[in-house]
């Protein structure tokens, strides 16, 4: 991703520098008190290597070790596009052993995740609609008695933007933004689709270690969710424990008695067939 250098030469010749005209005071849109996460670590950026630094943040964070911007680089960076994929980032972090949850795209969704103690990886458009300068930066802190969003960004370690300038950019970017989670801890914002959601791509890329830790994370916050235990026999099953599979599919039709593809896998695996006939 291009310095942030080089967005501001543009912005500042479309006259777009100032704040997005309308958007609402910071405080009018969180209802949590400020919090800086003054832990989370720091990678400064080199040229275009703002998406190898930021996940590397975030994956420091979280208990990743060894997993600094020049191993990501490899991974992550395409000389061709000069930057980062999201679904590449999204693939480095599970890679690494972490869940990527998505946020809802609004500020209250960013306050929850810090509050929880998670930083947040955000995509901002620096440049315009027409000509984009995108750019990945870790959200550290958000300061409505100042209208200052602080975050890990380029080469400052506490980058104190504009909340107006920090919502257009990040909205010009689809206000794309994720958090790495270990498996076995669930964000305290998340809900259990957008858990299982994170974590069902780590299932079809065959990570079922990382996959079955986190459906059994599931599993022990929502009990009752019939979804939840039909997830983690499905993972039991591409393991090869049919056994067990079955047990978890049983346990999800307690809880969900219509659930008809679970029905299915457990007929498909009665005799002991490894093979079920569908998915949840």
């Amino acid at each position: 991703m291009s310095v942030r250098g080089a967005a501001a030469v543009v912005a500042a010749a479309l006259g777009l520098t100032g704040c997005l005209g309308g958007a609402p005071p910071l405080g009018s849109v969180i209802d949590r008190a400020p919090v800086e996460l003054v832990g989370t670590p720091f990678h400064p950026q080199t040229a275009l290597q703002c998406g190898p630094a930021a996940l590397a943040t975030v994956l420091e964070d979280s208990g990743v070790r060894g997993a600094g911007p020049e191993a990501l680089s490899d991974r992550l960076f395409l000389p061709e596009r000069g930057g980062s994929l999201q679904a590449e980032m999204l693939a480095t972090a599970r890679h690494h052993g972490r869940v990527p949850v998505r946020l809802a795209g609004n500020m209250q969704a960013i306050a929850d995740a810090l509050a929880g103690g998670d930083p947040v990886l955000v995509l901002q458009n620096l440049g315009t609609p027409w000509t984009p300068v995108w750019h990945y930066a870790v959200v550290v802190a958000l300061r409505p008695d100042a209208e200052t969003v602080i975050l890990r960004s380029g080469r400052e370690r506490r980058r104190h933007e504009p909340a107006g300038d920090f919502m257009r950019s990040w909205s010009l970017a689809g206000r794309w933004a994720f958090v790495a989670a270990p498996p076995e801890r669930i964000p305290a914002f998340a809900d259990l689709r957008g858990w299982l959601t994170a974590a069902a791509p780590a299932e079809s890329a065959g990570q079922l270690d990382l996959a079955l830790a986190a459906y059994d994370a599931a599993v022990a916050r929502w009990p009752e969710a019939a979804l939840a235990h039909a997830a983690r026999g499905n993972a039991l099953h591409a393991r090869g424990d049919v056994t067990a599979a079955r047990a978890a599919w049983r346990a999800a039709l307690e809880r969900d008695p219509d659930l008809k593809a679970v029905r299915d896998n457990l007929a498909a695996t009665a005799d002991g067939s490894p093979e079920p006939t569908g998915g949840m």
